[in-house]
């Protein structure tokens, strides 16, 4: 003992590694001679002198669990043991590949886990050389033995190359935060941990420990239990925990007092009759704003709409389309044609009769949808004419500012100004009548992928590559409110009717509200999609909130009760070769596995129905109210969601659709750019 005394206290000086690490020597000498128990507390100084966690796991066999944990993290090249990432790897796959079928189907899914955390640890570690040899080598194992037809994840890992790409790739990202949570027999369990012990494999056991929660039960494998892990069940704790806390919180999903729908909806109210003859005759001649009695009082000071604008928009209210699952809306598709693959974002102005469009060349151009008056009279008055699309006459104008591809638009509801974010870090504010830019917004650290304006003056939210959204007014330079939460890219950004939240979706796959007077998070959807989140909407009642992926999933959330209410996936088809195994929605055109991301989301004027566009160039429309009611809660997995048939499929020759939008009549539009493929 005194002579372990003496090593330990000569274990000072510069910080070395391995066998000339004092550390190293001490614990070795005390192993090699015996001195267990002063290996131990010796090996315990270390770890609470580096912070390593040593609450003995479960799956960790106890008499080995301490050294080989402690060795791995200080000295991992020094350990006895097999540390190569590719050669554990392959040694595992060898294993499981020669057991018997029954305890293969039980461990061969920690194939893909172990397979995505090896790929991390060596980007964390900055051996970016041997990652990439790792996946070239590793790769098709996992795709052949653990995860079959996982091809799309599998590409998404591909593209990692630095350890900062991590946050800002939808398989990684996950995984990176999480750990993995799955139910073993307790004969496989057994079978793994001897295995990896025997052979040394320090590496997979050290993260077979960390990075998976595996609950064991008794006996042999049950095929029942044997479950694959899905990334769409990948939630990182903390969010997770945030989930729990935030979906609890009380909302105000009521309505401002001062909505035009309700004004319109007074103002023209029967007069000289009983309070039941009044509601029977409104009931008929007008359709009721929104099925959300509810208002409550501006908490934040807002502008009030112009009289002149109030005026418009009551003309529209009262010559709307009352829509229904059994009175879809008229569709318009504008295509715009010769771009070359150039567009990148398209929105249609508040005044409904132009539409912007944002180019990769980073210019931006307003078109008339219609010959406008004005512009009549100004060519009869001075011979002036400019410049158009088509034969047509549509009049464009053209906006120059930004030095990267635009990426999204939005209009202000006085209809006199547009925004514009761009992937060179800002956000531009537009006079429309001008033609001019007004004001550059700076804040965020890298590409904007989305803004939104309030519907109500000053305000306006970004979305940005950095992770977090801002709100900011039209009167200040600087932002108002930084909403930080997302562990990657906010791809989307939409506003709640009343103007007080501010809905937010994401690559880490979630969906978020946040309130903008205290910009914290009040509501975390963590369930609905397993791919990045790439459009959001909120219902004009502001009950419901829609949100679609890059793999063609839609869901509907409940904001009140913060569960899905409804949901589609294309992972839920299943085409079989006979008709008693063919998808009931097979017979609507979905005959491909692979449908393409939902790029625009927008609900009809009273909330009754659900309009996407995307890269699958085809426009649906849906029931939000599908179903009895929220099915799921919060972060849990949405197994129990009702599942949505798009009642309506509008196909196009060969235009992807970027944008969809309910005009106040509830004419819905659709644009997009004619590909030629």
């Amino acid at each position: 003992r005194r002579h372990w005394l003496i090593c330990a206290m000569s274990a000072t000086g510069k910080k070395k590694h391995g066998e000339d690490d004092p550390n190293w020597v001490v614990v070795n000498y005390l192993h090699k001679t015996g001195c267990f128990e002063a290996e131990k507390v010796f090996l315990k100084h270390l770890a609470e002198k580096d912070g390593i966690e040593l609450q003995p796991p479960k799956q960790v066999m106890p008499e080995d669990y301490l050294r080989y944990i402690v060795m791995s993290k200080l000295f991992p090249e020094s350990v006895d043991g097999v540390f190569e990432h590719s050669t554990g790897f392959r040694e595992l796959h060898t294993f499981i590949a020669g057991l018997l079928d029954t305890y293969k189907a039980d461990l061969r899914r920690i194939l893909y886990p172990i397979f995505i955390y090896c790929i991390l640890d060596l980007l964390q570690s900055g051996k970016l050389n041997e990652s990439r040899t790792f996946y070239e080598e590793a790769s098709p194992l996992v795709e052949a033995s653990s995860i079959p037809g996982r091809v799309a994840d599998l590409d998404q890992l591909r593209r990692l190359r630095t350890p900062q790409d991590v946050d800002h790739n939808p398989v990684a990202s996950k995984y990176c935060h999480s750990r993995i949570s799955m139910t073993m027999s307790q004969q496989s369990f057994d079978l793994l941990t001897r295995f990896l012990h025997n052979q040394r494999l320090y590496i997979i056991l050290r993260l077979l420990h960390e990075r998976l929660d595996v609950q064991t039960y008794s006996g042999p494998p049950v095929e029942s239990k044997i479950e694959e892990i899905s990334i769409e069940n990948v939630v990182p704790v903390d969010i997770q925990n945030e989930a729990l806390v935030a979906n609890l919180e009380s909302i105000q999903t009521g309505l401002l007092p001062d909505i035009v729908e309700d004004k319109t909806f007074l103002n023209d109210e029967p007069t000289g009759l009983s309070g039941s003859e009044k509601k029977t005759k409104r009931s008929k001649t007008m359709v009721a704003p929104f099925e959300n009695e509810k208002r409550i009082k501006a908490w934040i000071p807002m502008a009030r709409i112009h009289p002149d604008i109030e005026a418009n928009h009551a003309d529209d209210i009262r010559n709307r389309e009352r829509l229904s699952p059994s009175n879809l809306p008229s569709v318009c598709c504008c295509t715009f044609v010769n771009t070359h693959r150039m567009l990148t974002a398209c929105h249609m102005l508040a005044d409904e009769r132009h539409v912007a469009s944002g180019f990769a060349d980073s210019s931006i151009q307003l078109v008339s949808l219609g010959r406008d008056e004005d512009d009549e009279d100004e060519d009869m008055d001075d011979g002036k004419q400019r410049s158009s699309l088509s034969d047509g006459g549509r009049s464009t104008t053209s906006l120059f500012g930004h030095s990267d591809p635009v990426t999204a638009f939005s209009s202000t509801c006085d209809e006199k100004m547009l925004l514009s974010s761009s992937s060179d870090n800002t956000v531009r504010l537009w006079s429309i009548e001008l033609s001019r830019c007004l004001a550059v917004f700076r804040g965020h650290a890298g590409p904007v992928w989305d803004v939104a304006t309030s519907p109500r003056l000053p305000y306006f939210a970004t979305a940005s590559w950095d992770g977090t959204a801002m709100v900011w007014s039209t009167e200040h330079i600087k932002p108002l409110r930084l909403l930080s939460g997302h562990i990657s890219d906010v791809d989307c950004v939409c506003w709640h009717p009343n103007g007080h939240y501010v809905a937010t979706g994401s690559s880490d796959c979630t969906v978020r509200l946040w309130d903008v007077s205290t910009g914290k998070a009040v509501r975390v959807f963590a369930s609905g999609h397993k791919d990045k989140v790439c459009s959001v909407a909120v219902s004009p009642n502001g009950n419901l909130m829609a949100s679609g992926a890059m793999d063609g999933s839609v869901t509907v959330w409940d904001l009140d009760s913060a569960r899905i209410q409804a949901t589609f996936s294309p992972s839920l088809m299943t085409l079989g070769a006979d008709d008693s195994d063919r998808s009931p929605l097979s017979g609507l055109g979905f005959g491909s596995p692979s449908p393409g991301p939902v790029w625009s989301l927008d609900f009809d004027r009273s909330g009754t129905l659900l309009a996407s566009g995307g890269g699958d160039a085809t426009v649906h429309l849906w029931d939000p109210n599908a179903g009895d009611g929220p099915a799921s809660v919060g972060p849990a997995p949405a197994t129990s969601a009702v599942m949505m048939v798009p009642m309506k499929r509008f196909e196009t020759k060969a235009t992807p659709v970027y944008n969809v939008h309910f005009t106040r009549r509830n004419l819905l539009f659709a644009i997009g750019e004619f590909t030629n493929s």
